[in-house]
């Protein structure tokens, strides 16, 4: 029972990262299928039984995407695509179940059915459930893209929306630039650095620039022009980082430029993508 659901758990949480388009560790998919399969055991022992309840098994849930997905952005909406992921699998489980024969354990529903035969339900699930949620980002007019950044060694990776109407360019190089969300890149530097970010809702980037190449890591930003319907003109802290991957592919010449602000509304990307780089 532990190691299925461990194996279970695993495809379960690596199904929601790959639909959802998020990077996820290795060791936090693992960790997150660890405790579930622990939780799947525990609570078959008689003294545990309480934890089959509906809330119990919320609180796993839940406790599952916060282990895994703690910290990413768009939260709420990572939990939804687990729990129907989820439940599309325990569906498909369940029917395979009605036509193989179940059994009750006690008091609870038991699948005798094999590894094999699970996979293939996964496989399926996981099909269908691409579909479904790939329809709604088109519905949508989103196309979500892997974007992963390196620089001085220190890399960060994560999703990116591409943007028909981004059209900014670096004017020395000539090259595309990426607009991210300060906080997205700034494990890229150090803490020194990184703690001035915070001030550019309230400072200009002309004014923060000096106070950011004073310190150790602050050498290399610049400052990239910009213009915007609604929003005039004006200045953006921009670097170039050492390495750009747009889904697996090295881009190069280009450029990063930070918001100030979320580019995303509802936190689903924190970069957006110049759509020439996808062509």
């Amino acid at each position: 029972m532990f190691i299925l659901n461990l194996i279970v758990n695993y495809l379960l949480i690596l199904a929601t990262a790959k639909i959802a388009a998020v990077h996820i560790s290795r060791i936090r998919i693992g960790l997150g299928a660890l405790f579930g399969a622990i939780y799947a055991v525990v609570a078959f022992l008689p003294q545990f039984g309480f934890l089959f309840a509906a809330p119990m098994r919320l609180v796993s849930g839940v406790s599952m995407v916060l282990l895994v997905f703690g910290g990413k952005a768009g939260l709420f909406r990572l939990a939804l695509i687990f729990f129907a992921v989820s439940a599309a699998f325990g569906g498909a489980i369940f029917a395979l179940t009605l036509m193989t024969g179940g059994g009750i354990y006690d008091g609870q529903m038991f699948f005798p059915i094999s590894l094999k035969v699970l996979v293939v339900a996964f496989a399926l699930c996981y099909g269908v459930m691409s579909l479904v949620f790939a329809r709604l980002g088109r519905n949508t007019g989103a196309k979500l893209v892997k974007v992963e950044i390196t620089r001085r060694g220190k890399s960060v990776a994560l999703t990116g929306l591409i943007d028909t109407g981004n059209s900014l360019v670096d004017p020395i190089t000539g090259g595309s630039v990426l607009v991210a969300e300060t906080a997205a890149v700034q494990p890229l530097f150090k803490p020194e650095t990184a703690s001035k970010f915070k001030t550019l809702e309230v400072e200009s980037p002309v004014e923060l620039l000096p106070k950011l190449q004073n310190t150790p890591d602050g050498l290399g930003l610049y400052l990239i022009p910009y213009t915007a319907v609604g929003t005039g003109s004006g200045f953006l802290l921009a670097f170039r980082p050492d390495i750009v991957e747009v889904n697996e592919k090295i881009q190069q010449g280009i450029s990063i430029a930070l918001s100030p602000t979320r580019v995303s509304d509802g936190g689903r990307y924190s970069v957006l993508v110049n759509a020439e780089l996808c062509l």
